[in-house]
């Protein structure tokens, strides 16, 4: 038994299905049918009940799993022991932040990719309860989002704190001001954050607290679709942090109502050893927080 017929168990165990397993790996469904056949065959025991729709552990394959994850982050502890050791020659960084943390994540590994370019960065743009998610399971070392986690497994490090800001078009009316009244916005078109995203859950909140019903004419998942609809002066949006959501630094006003303050937090694996290409993600997002705020 190796360590790739664990990887690859496990793989399958969370995809419930060996195409989809077997496209994660990047390995062929058959070599991965064969491996795993070859771990029944030294176990004495099937692992999964093969169908149609997926592949199901079966008893046997429900206790293994829990010994192959063992098996396998034990193995990644001791990676990152030595990994630590060693400092950032080698090793890799896995994070995960939100869309309208992409002017904050983005620098931040550009800047871990200039001092340590040995290290292997794998980033994933992804939803909030997504970065939790896969924080608690093991599969990213430090994430970047808003707000405080949810999850016991996970913690949350705060970073700065921001509000809700009206993002508008360079050649907008409002281009050259730094406040504005919300009831001031009654026939401006919106284009906002899709519902059910933890951001535009605040947006709601915001706007339910001040009774003010925008125009809106565009939702949508990404806040780069957002940001070109503002660019084109076709709407405005209102996002959690406007700083960091946008490059190109389209022109941010201050709202009246004032929106409660928003919480920017690294998050991390609770009781699980930080890597160090994680800690100097993290060095480097504070400091781009810092220099933000003093500006």
């Amino acid at each position: 038994m190796e360590l790739r017929h664990l990887r690859y168990f496990l793989a399958v165990a969370d995809a419930a299905h060996f195409g989809k397993a077997a496209r994660r790996l990047h390995v062929s469904q058959p070599t991965l049918s064969q491996q795993i056949k070859q771990l029944e065959d030294e176990l004495g025991s099937p692992l999964f009940e093969r169908g149609r729709s997926g592949a199901r552990l079966t008893q046997a394959g429900e206790i293994f799993r829990t010994h192959a994850s063992r098996v396998i982050e034990d193995v990644r502890a001791g990676t990152l022991a030595v990994e630590a050791l060693r400092g950032l020659t080698m090793g890799t960084l896995r994070v995960g932040y939100l869309p309208s943390l992409r002017g904050l994540a983005v620098p931040a590994l550009s800047a871990v990719l200039r001092k340590y370019p040995g290290v292997r960065i794998h980033a994933q743009e992804i939803v909030v309860s997504r970065v939790e998610g896969r924080l608690a399971e093991g599969k990213l070392d430090v994430g970047l989002a808003l707000g405080s986690t949810r999850l016991a497994e996970v913690e949350a490090e705060p970073v700065f704190e921001s509000r809700l800001g009206l993002v508008v078009g360079k050649r907008h009316r409002l281009a050259g001001e730094t406040h504005v009244e919300l009831r001031a916005l009654d026939d401006e078109p919106f284009a906002l954050l899709a519902r059910g995203l933890r951001a535009r859950s605040s947006v709601d909140t915001y706007l339910a607290s001040t009774k003010f019903s925008p125009r809106i004419v565009l939702e949508s998942s990404a806040v780069g679709s957002l940001l070109a609809i503002v660019r084109a002066g076709l709407a405005v949006t209102l996002l959690p942090e406007p700083r960091f959501a946008d490059p190109d630094r389209l022109p941010v006003l201050a709202l009246s109502p004032t929106p409660p303050s928003q919480l920017t937090a690294l998050l991390f694996r609770r009781d699980v050893p930080r890597t160090p290409s994680a800690v100097a993600f993290a060095e480097e997002v504070r400091a781009l927080a810092s220099d933000a705020a003093g500006r």
